[in-house]
């Protein structure tokens, strides 16, 4: 059984629902614009380069703006992407129990700085993480090898003893390369099981139960 004492989670999707997804289904749909189109914008050069700090917020929207030929307000765009974020209530409830039960818990995380601003501001998540790794701060986004290897650099425990939780399985080959545990985030009762299975401290119950 592994002797797991440090718990790296992804945000979008594991900590937060999935914000990206539900922009891209709201903007196709409202401006009648291929979703795959939507989804480059996001996922793609552009996205990419706004998660690795590379352009601006401004530059961003107007970029996508161009893209999509939306001529809505950069502001009511933004608010799409930023209100798709929630937190997840069961990994919330995974997290506390984690650090009452004394496992360092960290974040690596595709992001920008104006959604994590938000979502502070909003939730006050932060509080519940050591430490971690942004892409807009770090200047590289996942999966290139760099920002798994600084998120083990923020760890007080070697990759051995880590696992590390994203809802992407594609984004969990490069921690596995480095020796970390993975678990590809489904709902939070089975992340809760196979956190179990790897011989960390938690509870059976699901939320439904507690």
């Amino acid at each position: 059984m592994k002797d797991i004492k440090t718990v790296i989670f992804d945000l979008g999707g594991v900590y937060f629902t999935d914000g990206t997804k539900g922009a891209i289904d709201i903007i196709s749909k409202r401006w009648n614009i291929d979703p795959v189109l939507v989804a480059d914008v996001f996922k793609g050069k552009i996205g990419t380069a706004y998660r690795e700090n590379q352009i601006s917020h401004e530059e961003f929207w107007r970029q996508a703006k161009e893209t999509l030929g939306i001529s809505a307000p950069m502001d009511e765009l933004a608010q799409i992407w930023l209100n798709g974020y929630v937190p997840i209530e069961g990994t919330v409830d995974i997290i506390k129990e984690l650090k009452e039960n004394g496992y360092e818990i960290i974040y690596l995380s595709d992001n920008v700085q104006e959604r994590i601003d938000y979502l502070e501001e909003k939730y006050h998540f932060l509080q519940y993480f050591e430490s971690g790794v942004f892409s807009h701060i770090v200047g590289v986004r996942k999966p290139n090898p760099k920002i798994y290897q600084l998120a083990l650099e923020e760890a007080s425990n070697p990759a051995e003893n880590c696992v590390y939780i994203d809802d992407k399985p594609n984004l969990l080959e490069e921690a596995d390369k480095l020796g970390m545990s993975t678990i590809a985030f489904v709902n939070p009762d089975e992340t809760r099981k196979k956190l179990r299975e790897l011989g960390v401290k938690l509870s059976e119950k699901s939320i439904e139960e507690r």
